[in-house]
């Protein structure tokens, strides 16, 4: 699993590419996978370096099927709001992608394997407060209101989730920022609460409403079908890039071996 993974470069790989194995899957046959977490990710190290295989399709689905009809896949931490608050909602690749979001955040806070998860609880008083422990705790609706808080704004994000991980300038960390802003801030999506027009004019951010001025959920609006294929593009170039910086990462690291040695 990714928990074999020796630093934070191996698991962006990791992650990349199961994640480009998804989307092939979609575009192909239209699966979803409907269960990303740290148990459907697995990295396999060969003798060129690592990669990243798509596992656990114990909840996979056909798009518009009617997923998410059948009891709601564990763990729920890494669910989507959206599906958190109906388990019979139909899933969307976009509910795949933001269950990423919270993997990435979830390793990036308490490490990737074995080893840095007992350094870090022997290393650290454990923290009552730290706020992404709540996406573990409660029923669906609580996960889901504390998702909602926490992934609101870029700022609520940044307080509550990136400067509460291990490491505010490592790799899971840059990779959980950009795609939290590929995921959430874009043209009709600026936050996950229900915006009120007023508010979302004064502050000059997209309008999240209809003409008509009846409010609507960013997260539902985020599905529409002219903002999915932006949305998509910017996830997958977001992975692609940070894949890339970690590959460099890992050869520069294996070459200053070799010179040492």
């Amino acid at each position: 699993m990714i928990s074999e993974a020796d630093n934070q470069s191996q698991v962006v790989i990791a992650v990349a590419d199961a994640m480009a194995a998804l989307n092939a899957a979609y575009a192909k046959c239209k699966i979803l996978h409907g269960s990303i977490s740290d148990r459907a990710i697995l990295l396999q190290k060969t003798v060129d370096g690592v990669k990243g295989i798509l596992a656990d399709f114990d909840y996979a689905s056909y798009a518009r099927d009617g997923a998410g009809a059948a009891e709601a896949p564990e763990p729920k931490l890494f669910q989507s709001i959206r599906c958190l608050e109906d388990p019979r909602a139909v899933r969307t690749l976009l509910d795949d992608l933001e269950s990423l979001l919270y993997l990435v955040c979830w390793l990036g806070t308490f490490g990737v394997n074995q080893a840095q998860r007992a350094a870090y609880i022997a290393g650290l008083p454990a923290d009552p407060n730290l706020p992404i422990k709540t996406w573990n705790r409660g029923t669906a609706t609580d996960i889901a209101d504390q998702k909602r808080s926490h992934m609101n704004t870029f700022a609520s994000f940044e307080r509550c989730i990136l400067n509460r991980m291990r490491d505010i300038n490592s790799p899971l960390s840059h990779l959980a920022e950009d795609i939290y802003k590929a995921l959430f801030l874009h043209p009709g999506c600026s936050g996950t609460d229900l915006i009120p027009i007023r508010q979302v004019r004064n502050v000059g951010m997209p309008v999240a409403a209809p003409a008509s001025g009846v409010e609507r959920d960013p997260l539902v609006l985020r599905n529409d079908d002219a903002n999915v294929a932006t949305i998509l593009f910017n996830l997958f170039d977001v992975l692609a890039r940070h894949r890339d910086v970690a590959l460099a990462a890992l050869n520069a690291a294996a070459a200053n071996i070799a010179g040492g040695a």
